[in-house]
């Protein structure tokens, strides 16, 4: 019978050592190969250094079963357990594009949690009955605790062993270390139970922050008083290692846990591995809302009402939400259902008439009274002001946000969500939970997102958990398509950029006749000849990877007609490199040496664009959508290219002007007002043409190049722009564009943005005639 492979990732020196091993019979990776037999498994060791994720192969070694080693070059496995704790940061980078990679699982795509993370952790769960110990008085200490937790493919956490350093390093299992419990005035038994129950509750968090992880030691501590603290994680390796060198026969029920693991994801269907989809029930949104009272304008605004609310949770057993009289009507006896996010519970509704609604704002939001139950039951996070609306038979809580971050859970902690504060600069204009999550840490059959929440009082993010939220930016495209499709059911296609638009979809335009006339010649490169016959027909040709953005990976091709020769510009170095190349031979070859055509690459016609002062720009425009029917343009800002230099990014050295700046130096031939309504006319052409296809998108930076005439060119569409120079020529726009996407998705929604309304809509180019 064949055996699969599984491949252990070990760190060089691990690696050398086992190499070098002679007689390797008492290694620790010895009883791993042995176990793995029993399983009908092969393990092959390598390391990062080893791997290539361009041919997709490894070095290798083998323990054979004569405890010789063999040495290959073999195909990377599909299954490759990682037991290593690395710490450079060359390593932790590959790691993690090894563990982001479509043709491999790595079972613990890290091992240990930073003490600062881990303690945010635990402070944002305060059923967890956890401590830290103070790192000054580490001479209260008597007793060192590590339990290792295991994780199966259900993402059921089982403890295979604890035990127990005492003050001179000496080791007992739990079960042994009575006599030890007894001189700390402990009993065996509630120090068992409080060690179990709070690792097991601790592991259960793990897995939602940290899903790539499956095995983590942590570390307590027993001080003299009988106090019982956490210290901190360890890695699988450091515990392993302790139990080799102790007691090797412990070792064997861990390693046959792991081997179980990664039997059973060698064996899942792929079919297996998505969870079902529970399709959420939809309502249309043309039902009216209804309010009713004396103070309509209050709680009325252009047909639709809401109230700023706070709530105020009280013990009650029937789930009760309490509402003020004026916003009931005849129709209280239908309204039962109560919606966070995307989550409903049946709920009763009690009018009562001691809520008074005078002044209602952000600031002076009135209090709910909510039952404790409702609250816990849909996890709705107390101290945060939310605007509250009656729809049908439902009581909508709002707005829920969600930023949908990549699947790299280790980066998501609170330092890191720190780039993300300026975009809620306006958050008292909606309110409401705003929390960002990967799509890894959901709780697909509860609906329960686990991520990091905004706190609006302290201007920080903390750890939580809340519904998957009503509408969804999602700000990374590295994520399972199967996780996406769900998240877009379940929201009722309230996630937006849905879509990675790339370079090449602007292929698919050039059929388009309303904008194909404002599209350069561009073709995805199939073969060699086709794009030697394109130069020639050209004479000047950029090519651009279809993957990257900010100039990275261009080369220019030109052709000089009088010597009859060819020059390539090479600007993947962040500089120019100027290869002389004497004929079509000679081309080719040169491509092929600079793997210029192993990577996905498409090539179009070179636009010699407008120049201020000789150096060539090209206009970036924000397309952004207001609402469901309208796009709008948030900002123009043109990047001139540095000196010397034919790209234009900001990121190449480039600076940022106005158009009308631009336009002025230009040359008197142009017409600023001109320029402009053209540019922004081609941009609304292509955000309709968007909205006809089947993709939710919520902004674009579209790049325009202007020609000698001012005609525009649209280079390329990004999904994610960058806005480095918005940001250097005007704070104040960039911080709308930053905002823009959040108003978006509280628009979605139903809720209102206060104070908005009228100053957005002067920003709105309406839609353009069919005809034009």
């Amino acid at each position: 019978m064949q055996m699969d492979t599984i491949g252990v990732l070990l760190s060089t020196r691990e690696w050398n050592q086992l190499r070098r091993k002679n007689n390797i019979q008492d290694e620790i990776w010895c009883l791993f190969v042995e176990k793995a037999q029993e399983f009908n498994l092969k393990i092959v060791f390598f390391t990062l250094q080893h791997i290539s994720l361009k041919t997709l192969e490894t070095e290798a070694i083998e323990i054979e079963k004569n405890l010789s080693i063999k040495k290959s070059t073999l195909t990377i496995p599909s299954i490759i357990y990682n037991p290593t704790k690395f710490f450079h940061k060359k390593n932790i980078k590959f790691l993690r594009e090894l563990s982001s990679h479509p043709n491999f699982l790595v079972i613990n795509e890290h091992q240990i949690i930073k003490k600062k993370n881990l303690h945010e952790l635990i402070q944002a769960h305060p059923d967890l009955n956890l401590y830290f110990e103070d790192e000054t008085v580490q001479s209260n200490v008597a007793l060192n605790v590590y339990i290792l937790g295991q994780k199966s493919i259900n993402n059921v956490w089982s403890i295979p062993i604890i035990y127990i350093n005492d003050i001179d390093e000496n080791k007992y299992l739990l079960a042994g270390s009575y006599p030890l419990l007894v001189n700390q005035e402990l009993e065996y038994k509630e120090v068992k139970e409080f060690l179990m129950e709070q690792s097991q509750k601790l592991l259960k968090i793990i897995h939602y922050y940290y899903p790539g992880i499956y095995e983590i030691g942590i570390q307590f501590s027993i001080h003299h008083n009988g106090q019982i603290f956490i210290r901190s994680t360890c890695s699988f390796n450091y515990i392993i290692k302790e139990l080799f060198a102790w007691k090797r026969q412990l070792c064997y029920p861990i390693f046959e846990s792991a081997l179980n693991t990664a039997k059973e994801l060698l064996d899942k269907d792929d079919s297996q591995e998505k969870p079902l989809i529970e399709s959420q029930p939809k309502f249309s949104s043309g039902r009216k809302e209804f309010f009713s009272g004396t103070d309509k304008k209050q709680l009325k605004e252009d047909g639709e009402s809401f109230l700023w609310v706070k709530l105020k949770p009280f013990d009650d057993e029937d789930q009760t939400v309490k509402l003020p009289v004026e916003l009931i009507n005849s129709a209280v006896a239908q309204l039962n259902v109560l919606q966070f996010g995307i989550k409903q519970l049946i709920c009763k509704i009690v009018i009562e008439e001691d809520i008074q609604i005078s002044s209602n704002s952000f600031q002076t939001p009135i209090e709910i009274s909510i039952s404790s139950s409702l609250l816990k039951m849909l996890r709705i996070p107390e101290n945060i002001v939310y605007q509250l609306k009656v729809s049908a038979n439902k009581i909508i809580i709002g707005p829920t946000i969600g930023l949908l971050l990549g699947e790299k859970n280790q980066l998501y902690n609170p330092s890191y969500m720190e780039k993300f504060t300026d975009r809620l600069g306006v958050y008292e204009k909606f309110g409401g939970l705003v929390i960002a999550f990967s799509t890894r840490s959901i709780d697909w059959e509860e609906k329960i997102a686990y991520g990091l929440i905004y706190d609006p009082v302290e201007k920080k993010w903390d750890y939580g958990s809340a519904p998957i939220p009503a509408s969804l930016y999602r700000r990374n495209f590295h994520q399972k398509p199967e996780r996406i499709k769900q998240l877009i059911e379940l929201t009722d296609h309230k996630l937006f950029n849905s879509h990675h638009y790339k370079k090449s979809d602007l292929l698919q335009l050039q059929a388009e006749k309303k904008i194909k006339k404002h599209l350069p010649d561009t073709h995805l490169y199939k073969n060699m000849s086709e794009l030697i016959k394109f130069v020639n027909a050209h004479q000047k040709v950029i090519l651009k990877p279809v993957s990257l953005s900010r100039g990275r990976g261009i080369f220019v091709i030109e052709q000089d007609l009088e010597q009859g020769n060819y020059v390539l510009y090479d600007y993947r170095k962040g500089f120019r490199l100027q290869h002389l190349i004497p004929d079509v031979t000679g081309l080719a070859e040169m491509l092929r040496s600079l793997n210029v055509l192993n990577e996905k690459y498409l090539y179009q016609t070179y636009i010699p664009l407008l120049k201020v002062d000789n150096c060539p720009f090209d206009v970036r425009v924000v397309m952004q959508k207001q609402n469901k029917e309208h796009w709008i343009c948030s900002g123009i800002e043109c990047r001139v290219a540095g000196e010397n230099e034919v790209l234009t990014n900001i990121a190449r050295g480039g600076k940022a002007m106005t158009l009308e700046e631009v336009i002025e130096k230009a040359g008197d031939h142009l017409s600023f007002e001109e320029v402009e309504k053209n540019i922004l006319k081609l941009c609304q052409q292509f955000c309709h043409l968007m909205e006809e296809k089947d993709e939710h998108f919520g902004e674009f930076g579209l790049d325009i190049g202007l020609d000698q005439e001012g005609y525009p060119w649209l280079i390329e569409a990004n999904i994610f722009p960058s806005f480095k120079g918005f940001k250097a020529m005007d704070y104040d726009i960039y911080l709308k564009i930053r905002y823009q996407p959040i108003i978006y998705a509280v628009r979605l929604q139903g809720f209102k943005v206060a104070e908005m309304e009228e100053e957005m809509t002067n920003e709105v180019y309406h839609s353009i005639d069919s005809n034009s």
